[in-house]
């Protein structure tokens, strides 16, 4: 069952890099947002259950196709495929190979993942679109690209979403974003700020957490 969820994170990938071709570029963010509920599912029943031996191989293929791939069709296409775009989605799709690359070899941690996971990365591209209504200049998604690349090749420690308390809340806005797709309203993209603005606290966690570090070291250095 994992594995199946899985792969159905995978053909959303597909599908969005499908919708992106054929103009559809709301659908294709959402299928992100789709593809990024069943990765953190499969992951959640893969720890039930015990998964499979390709279970992790299968993830960073799926992965790999629908926030790396995926994100980086989207902003292509929409940006209209201009030179310093290509340049900054080819660096976007190049860490997040990396990323997942090095993922797979790295020691494993209950708490803490090393580097901006690509996951989160594709959820931020498409909740910035969903969010403006495809309303950007070219500079903005070739910048957020650029930052989100370094970021997930970099060190950073960000925090796993885990226990119920954290990801209750986070499907609710998962869902909102994504049920605001069926609404004929002119303030659909409306839906989808709460999703960005959940990313970009994310995005800036560390910051948090290397702070809070400090005060305890202090803590501890005076008692």
């Amino acid at each position: 069952m994992p594995d199946l969820i899985t792969l159905l994170n995978a053909l959303c990938g597909f599908g969005a890099i499908v919708a992106t071709q054929n103009g559809m570029l709301q659908l294709s963010c959402i299928l992100i947002l789709i593809a990024a509920i069943a990765d953190g599912l499969d992951g959640s029943l893969a720890r039930y259950t015990g998964g499979s031996e390709i279970g992790g191989a299968l993830d960073s293929l799926a992965d790999v196709i629908s926030f790396g791939v995926a994100p980086a069709i989207i902003i292509a296409v929409h940006m209209g495929n201009k030179y310093f775009t290509l340049l900054a989605v080819c660096f976007y799709l190049t860490c997040g190979i990396l990323r997942l690359a090095r993922f797979s070899i790295s020691k494993y941690n209950n708490n803490f993942f090393n580097g901006l996971p690509i996951t989160a990365a594709g959820i931020t591209v498409a909740a910035i679109i969903l969010a403006s209504n495809g309303q950007l200049q070219p500079i903005v998604m070739e910048f957020g690209s650029i930052v989100l690349g370094f970021l997930m090749v970099s060190s950073v420690p960000y925090m796993k979403i885990r226990g119920k308390e954290k990801t209750l809340p986070l499907t609710v806005i998962f869902a909102i974003s994504i049920l605001s797709y069926f609404l004929h309203t002119t303030h659909r993209s409306a839906f989808s700020v709460p999703l960005l603005l959940i990313m970009i606290l994310y995005i800036i966690s560390p910051i948090y957490i290397r702070n809070r570090e400090k005060i305890h070291e202090q803590n501890k250095q005076h008692n």
